[in-house]
């Protein structure tokens, strides 16, 4: 059985498009004829296919009223060998889209022209395939892995003005993700894209990261440099702030919410920065209507909402644990008010051992999906009806390493945010070191109010934080199975001391050293990663041999103990620098 994973859409934006993916299943439509007439002949005759007799099959599947059509058939396959650039068309949905770049054919007749490239790429295909299926635009069967258009997918194909928008309004409410973002600015007003996806999705947990504004703010308004300033803009965004962006330029292209610039004026590292955030968004009273309609508080019924299993955790460890988890949360609450102590014993019944921190976190996640869970009195009950939620009969995995760490945690986490969980997550995955150093820096300055900031960028350290007179300089390295502290880096480290001691602009001209305040006077160093072994203490006594400066290692474990023992004044700021002291891992 194939695993797909639908649920949280980032990319595709286009109506015209998603309209198009659903025509190709409505047989007499104009998208379909379009596509089995034209367009793949064309991808075929003009040697574009990846397989011409394979693309020559693809026409089998439309001689079937009710057409259903595999999802690979549909995706196509990956980029291969040459790169998504070069790759040619090996699926139906790459195929009813027009790429924006233009190429050079020739024709059955020899001649040479150019034409706009009459097919996208799979992960194109494939993001708008997953938003027809999370809107319930088409229905996906897991056994067979095929997919078929739905009555309101069909309506929507032959739809047109205010009736296209009329349905694609109601496919959007049940998402909930939308139903979330629509009520967060119902609730808070003019919001930018961080302060929603702030309040997105599954708190602590690496899938659901947002860039806090102050942080954003301050790297934009201090670079000079017109290009980075303009791949700011672009690219510092965390993947719930990615989710918001695009729910909202859905949902501004029919009316509900409107694109509002943002002056925007933040704190950090003493310092007052004030710009403006193109990305923000406003509701329209078109969209507070259309959000009480979502909970029935008009004339019209409730509506459902598509939830599927691979939308409740995206890139946590045991995500099918995770997910197995939440789904029985949501059947037991669904039925009846539990409270955490009832749901705990349920879940038991199940497999499942949690704590009630745990459970706690997870119906606040609920929440954040954009499911109504209403509390009453320590009880809670789900308002909404759920469609196309199924639970494998399964028992569930044991945890990993991972998940039991994380779980130690949370429980002795009182004082610090649970948000802060997704460090430990992050730690552990060696594809996410740029939101590990993100989410570390934001912990120690946001939470901790140290003062410092996020360096990262080539010849300097990934970030500095500071307290009086005692600074550190700090080095994320996100491994999946321990951190070894290899000789290379270990010499990198020796750099970075070197040239804060000498702070000559002709050794780096970039002079990231400045960023400590002139009082700083003792430096200590520490490298932050998931666990260590092997020679990280020789590697420690060699920095300090060539360095005499002293320093640690840390666990993303550690440091959120740290932090709970900052929180709860069992450590003083000053104090803190001494742990960094001692040339070894530091361990509460």
């Amino acid at each position: 059985m194939a695993r797909r994973t639908f649920g949280w859409v980032q990319n595709p934006g286009s109506i015209e498009t998603l309209k198009k993916v659903a025509g190709i299943f409505v047989k007499d439509s104009e998208i379909c004829r379009d596509l089995t007439e034209r367009r793949i002949p064309e991808i075929i005759e003009y040697g574009l296919a990846e397989n011409p007799n394979v693309m020559r099959g693809f026409l089998d599947y439309f001689q079937d009223e009710n057409i259903k059509i595999s999802y690979e058939a549909l995706k196509g396959k990956g980029a291969g060998a040459d790169g998504r650039k070069n790759a040619k068309c090996s699926g139906i949905v790459q195929a009813v889209i027009t790429a924006q770049k233009s190429i050079a054919v020739t024709d059955r007749y020899g001649v040479r022209k150019v034409i706009k490239k009459p097919y996208t790429d799979d992960w194109t295909a494939d993001g708008y395939l997953r938003w027809a299926i999370s809107i319930g635009l088409l229905k996906y069967d897991e056994q067979s892995d095929c997919c078929m258009v739905s009555d309101l997918g069909r309506c929507f194909v032959s739809a047109e003005g205010e009736e296209e928008k009329k349905i694609i309004g109601e496919a959007f409410l049940t998402y909930p993700p939308v139903v979330r973002i629509l009520k967060l600015l119902d609730m808070c007003g003019h919001q930018t894209k961080f302060e929603l996806g702030s309040r997105l999705g599954f708190v602590g947990e690496a899938g659901f990261t947002s860039i806090a504004q102050n942080m954003w703010a301050a790297a934009f308004c201090e670079e000079t440099d017109g290009q980075k300033k303009t791949k700011i803009v672009s690219n510092e965004e965390g993947s719930s702030d990615k989710y918001a962006r695009m729910i909202c330029g859905w949902l501004a292209s029919i009316g509900w919410v409107k694109r509002q610039p943002k002056t925007v004026t933040e704190v950090y590292g003493g310092t007052t920065y004030t710009c403006t955030i193109g990305q923000a968004f406003v509701i329209t009273m078109e969209g507070r209507n259309s959000l009480r309609k979502a909970f029935g508080m008009s004339s019209t019924k409730r509506i459902p909402r598509i939830v599927f299993l691979e939308m409740l955790a995206t890139k946590t460890f045991d995500k099918q644990y995770v997910r197995l988890r939440r789904a029985h949360m949501i059947n037991f609450i669904s039925v009846k008010d539990r409270s955490p102590e009832e749901i705990q014993k349920e879940l038991e019944a199940k497999g499942f051992k949690e704590t009630i921190g745990c459970i706690q976190d997870d119906l606040e996640g609920l929440k954040g999906i954009g499911l109504d869970i209403a509390e009453s009195r320590g009880r809670y009950k789900l308002k909404d009806k759920i469609e196309n939620l199924i639970i494998p009969a399964a028992p569930p995995e044991s945890k990993t390493e991972v998940t039991e760490i994380k779980d130690r945690v949370r429980e002795k986490l009182q004082h610090v945010p649970h948000k802060y969980l997704n460090l430990i997550d992050l730690a552990f995955d060696g594809q996410m070191d740029r939101e590990f150093e993100l989410q570390t820096i934001d912990l120690l300055t946001n939470e901790l109010a140290y003062e410092g900031r996020r360096l990262g960028d080539s010849r300097k350290p990934d970030g500095i934080v500071y307290y009086g007179e005692n600074g550190l300089i700090i080095e994320n390295k996100a491994y999946s199975k321990g951190y070894q502290l290899p000789r290379a880096q270990a010499d990198e480290m020796v750099r970075y001391l070197q040239e804060n001691n000498e702070r000559n602009p002709m050794r780096n001209a970039n002079e990231w050293w400045k960023a400590f305040d002139a009082q700083v006077k003792h430096f200590n160093f520490v490298f932050i990663s998931s666990m260590f072994k092997g020679k990280y203490k020789e590697r420690l006594d060699e920095i300090f041999l060539s360095t005499g400066v002293k320093g640690a290692v840390l666990s993303a474990e550690n440091l959120l103990y740290m932090a709970e023992k900052i929180k709860s004044h069992e450590l003083g700021y000053e104090e803190s620098f001494g742990l960094f002291e001692g040339n070894d891992e530091v361990e509460f």
